[in-house]
């Protein structure tokens, strides 16, 4: 029963448009201990934290729907009382405007893909506006695919491989997704997740509390960083100083080449990462929406004598994926970037 629900289950903390959800099939879903489950993990009010009452409501109707299809003897078949009460609450609540919901802070939780032999769910809860631009026209305020698919690979025995004990830094962290994933399951020493947007860094802090275990520290550093300037270092960050220097191992980033304007910036702080904060390797992953832009970036690492590899990573398909789902109808590529030799 646990494997029917739990892709469901992961998908809907996801936010995963409702008539996408893998819901399971109606004979399954009449089942009460199915029922009960469904209520207990998704639409229990205690649970912390919820997705919106729009959604719950869009995903709660789907549900109930099914099971009213599935429905062959009304004396032997029936819709649990628990969601049926919870459908009750949510159709009853004030229905936010367009505006309001484009505006909406939500927590979005997203479970990893299953490791093999499978172990206990490995979660990430981020703070996200899926409407929201930000200055300058970003929209960081969300988790997109390309960091879905470097998550994807970090959680492989060959991507947790490369972090695992090292001082991590992430550039354009935007909702802190990868470094939350890196301080809570992968155990690196340390995470900085750096963004140029001060909003984007309020909410990094904000998710600590949904995202740490209590269980020592919580290695994970949300930091300013605007490229071309230092990154000032704070108490915060006084474990990544050696003598006079902030220290890394390995950079991390997703879906920061999205126009040439800013691959000479991107480059130049490439280059800043490996000469003046000792980083070993920069681990980037690009969604191809112009593979021209992205040659663009590979043909500058040429010129500044940057190693490029690409790895031998895949996402799988749509519908194989039982954990950071995300679309791979556009090519996504993963490529490890070493210094000048």
């Amino acid at each position: 029963m646990a494997d029917e629900v739990r892709k469901l289950v992961a998908q809907y903390f996801q936010f995963f448009d409702p008539p996408q959800l893998d819901l399971p099939p109606g004979d399954v879903l009449l089942r009460p201990v199915v029922q009960e489950a469904l209520h207990e993990r998704m639409f229990d009010e205690s649970l912390t934290p919820l997705p919106p009452a729009a959604y719950r409501t869009r995903v709660l109707k789907l549900i109930v729907a099914r099971i009213e299809e599935a429905i062959k003897d009304p004396e032997e078949d029936e819709l649990n009382d628990n969601l049926m009460d919870a459908l009750g609450v949510l159709v009853a609540q004030p229905k936010p405007s367009a505006l309001e919901l484009a505006q909406q802070l939500s927590h979005v939780k997203y479970t990893a893909p299953l490791q093999s032999p499978p172990t206990s769910d490995r979660e990430v809860t981020t703070i996200e506006s899926r409407g929201l631009i930000l200055s300058g026209g970003t929209t960081g305020n969300r988790t997109w695919e390309a960091a879905l698919h470097l998550g994807s690979f970090l959680a492989s025995p060959a991507g947790e491989s490369l972090v695992r004990g090292k001082r991590v830094i992430e550039l354009g962290a935007g909702t802190g997704f990868l470094s939350l994933f890196c301080a809570r399951h992968l155990g690196v020493r340390g995470v900085v997740s750096s963004d140029r947007e001060p909003v984007l860094i309020e909410n990094m802090r904000e998710c600590v509390r949904f995202n740490y275990q209590g269980e020592g520290p919580f290695p994970f550093y949300p930091a300013v960083w605007d490229w071309g300037t230092p990154l000032e270092k704070t108490e915060e960050l006084e474990s990544f100083v050696e003598g006079e220097d902030l220290r890394f191992d390995v950079a991390l980033g997703a879906d920061l080449i999205y126009d040439t304007d800013i691959i000479p910036l991107l480059l130049s702080t490439v280059r800043d990462l490996f000469e003046n904060y000792h980083v070993e390797q920069f681990i980037i992953s690009a969604t191809l929406r112009n593979e021209k832009t992205f040659q663009t970036f590979l043909d500058g690492c040429e010129n500044n004598a940057f190693r490029v590899e690409a790895l031998p990573f895949e996402s799988t398909t749509s519908e194989e994926q039982n954990g950071f789902f995300h679309s791979t109808s556009i090519p996504i590529k993963t490529y490890r970037i070493l210094k000048a030799q």
